[in-house]
């Protein structure tokens, strides 16, 4: 009697684990690794070395949205040359809140980054500007959980004119998250087999 019951409680714990497990497989969403940038150009609000904003942002022919330039990773299904909204923003000041940075649509999955409120001058010179932050990347479809990103812009040109090469980057990586093993999940029903076997032999 005393095997039977030692059998019926471990093969009970050991059908809650696989239960769990099955739980955790059903329900796993992953984070998005990879990256993506953009191109085209940009209007500022002056030169390169004395910018602030950026007043207008659009394709590389001159009309139009920019266009993504290159990707990796989780990104890789997307398809260079589909346009992409790029928002305007002050970069001196910082804008004090989030905003949405870029986001478009390819194969019916909706890719967006939402920035954070800092944004760093990296080089701020004649010909040359470079800025950069820190932010969150999502991918909708329910397959990925929104992970945190950095994304850099670039843009170059001489001369008086406000118009400039513009050419935006975003890199995104899975933080590490130790995923739940099947012996810590195991031990933790260890105090209750112990429990109900001490009840029995008791009872016994």
């Amino acid at each position: 009697m005393k095997t039977n019951f030692f059998s019926k409680v471990a093969s009970g714990a050991i059908a809650l684990l696989i239960a769990a497990g099955c739980s955790f497989s059903a329900n796993a969403q992953g984070y998005i690794n990879g990256d993506i940038s953009f191109t085209g150009g940009a209007t500022l609000n002056g030169p390169l070395a004395t910018a602030t904003a950026f007043t207008s942002i659009f394709g590389p022919g001159g009309t139009g949205l920019p266009e993504v330039l290159a990707v990796g990773g989780d990104y890789a299904p997307v398809a260079p040359g589909v346009p992409a909204n790029i928002s305007l923003f002050t970069f001196i000041p910082s804008p004090g809140s989030s905003f949405p940075l870029w986001s478009f649509t390819f194969g019916g999955i909706n890719y967006s980054f939402q920035a954070d409120p800092t944004i760093t001058i990296d080089y701020q010179m004649k010909g040359f500007l470079d800025i950069s932050g820190t932010g969150t990347a999502s991918i909708s479809g329910g397959s990925f959980i929104p992970t945190p990103g950095t994304w850099s812009i670039v843009d170059t040109g001489l001369g008086s004119s406000p118009v400039f090469t513009f050419g935006a980057a975003t890199q995104v990586v899975a933080p590490p998250v130790p995923e739940p093993s099947a012996f810590a999940l195991l031990a933790s029903f260890v105090p209750i087999i112990g429990a109900f076997a001490y009840r029995a032999k008791r009872k016994v």
